[in-house]
C-alpha cells in the first residue's frame, strides 16, 4: 500500500511534550475520547493525529494497514497519537519503541462492550458508522455476518476482545500509562480529560478543558438502538444476558478483567 497521502497528512513535531498515545477498546468510550481529544487539539493547535481513523475515513479496512512493517515510521513522530481500538501488531515493531513512551488507556468492562458491539456490529441494521469512501465494502461485510442472538454474538467474539486487552498489557509499559475505567469517568468527563491532558505534559486552560467535555458529554434519557451512544451507562449486561452467558464471559475474562480493576 502507498503510504504517501498519510505521511503528508501528520503534522510536523512540536518540542514542549514528548510522543503519546491514547488508547482504548472498541465500544469502551474510544469515540467519545478521539473526540474530545481532537477537539481540544484543534482549539490549541497541539500536534495530534488519528491513523486509524484517517484510514477509516478513506475507506481502509484496518486488516489493510495494521500488519504493514512500511507503516512503522508513521508512529516515531514527536506528536499525540489518538483513535486506536487495539493495537495494531506494526506498533510492537522495535522502530516504533512504543513501551518508551507515555499513554493513556481507556477500558470498559468487557461484558456491556461487548453488548454495546452486538448492537454496532453484530446486526445487520448496526449503528456503527460508515466511511465515505468504499462504504459498500462496509455494508456487504456487515451484512455478510451471520444471524446471530446477542448471547451467541457476545460469546463468539469475546476472545477476540481478551486479545485485545492482553495486547495492550503486554507491549506497553504502565509505569509511563494513565489507565482509567469507562464506568468511573461516564459523569465526570471533564476531570478525565484533564487528566489525561496532564498525563501528556501538554498544557491546556481548564477552561478549555471544560468547554470540551460539556459538549461530548451525551447521556441519552432512554435506549435507542439505532444511535451510536445506544444507552451509556454501565451494567447493561445484566439486562441484556442470560446469567449463563454471563458466567461464561467472567470464565473468559476473570484474569485479564482483574488486571485492569474488574472483578469477576
Amino acid at each position: 500500500m502507498d503510504y504517501d497521502a498519510i505521511f503528508s497528512a501528520l503534522p510536523e513535531p512540536q518540542a514542549g511534550f514528548q510522543r503519546c498515545f491514547a488508547f482504548s477498546v472498541h465500544k469502551s468510550g474510544s469515540t467519545m475520547l478521539g473526540k474530545m481529544i481532537k477537539d481540544v487539539c484543534k482549539r490549541r493547535d497541539i500536534p495530534a493525529v488519528s491513523v486509524p481513523n484517517f484510514f477509516f475515513s478513506e475507506g481502509v479496512s484496518a486488516q489493510d494497514w495494521k500488519d504493514d512493517q512500511k507503516l512503522a515510521p508513521v508512529f516515531t513522530r514527536q506528536i499525540l497519537y489518538y483513535g486506536f481500538r487495539f493495537l495494531p501488531p506494526v506498533m510492537r515493531e522495535p522502530e516504533v519503541d512504543l513501551r518508551d513512551s507515555r499513554f493513556v488507556l481507556l477500558v470498559r468492562d468487557p461484558r456491556d462492550a461487548l453488548v454495546s458491539q452486538y448492537f454496532s456490529y453484530g446486526k445487520t441494521s448496526g449503528s456503527h458508522a460508515l466511511p465515505k469512501k468504499n462504504a459498500e465494502a462496509f455494508i456487504a461485510a456487515r451484512e455478510a455476518l451471520p444471524e446471530r442472538s446477542i448471547d451467541e454474538y457476545v460469546i463468539h467474539v469475546s476472545r477476540q476482545l481478551r486479545n485485545k486487552l492482553v495486547a495492550y498489557r503486554n507491549n506497553l509499559n504502565f509505569d509511563l500509562g494513565l489507565i482509567r475505567r469507562y464506568e468511573d469517568v461516564f459523569f465526570d468527563k471533564a476531570t478525565f480529560l484533564g487528566e489525561v491532558f496532564d498525563h501528556f505534559g501538554v498544557d491546556v486552560p481548564k477552561g478549555v478543558i471544560a468547554t470540551v467535555a460539556a459538549k461530548h458529554d451525551i447521556r441519552p434519557e432512554k435506549e435507542d438502538e439505532s444511535q451510536h451512544i445506544r444507552k451509556g451507562t454501565p451494567g447493561d449486561y445484566k439486562e441484556k444476558l442470560l446469567p449463563e452467558t454471563i458466567e461464561a464471559l467472567n470464565d473468559t475474562f476473570r484474569e485479564i478483567g482483574l488486571f485492569y480493576g474488574y472483578e469477576m
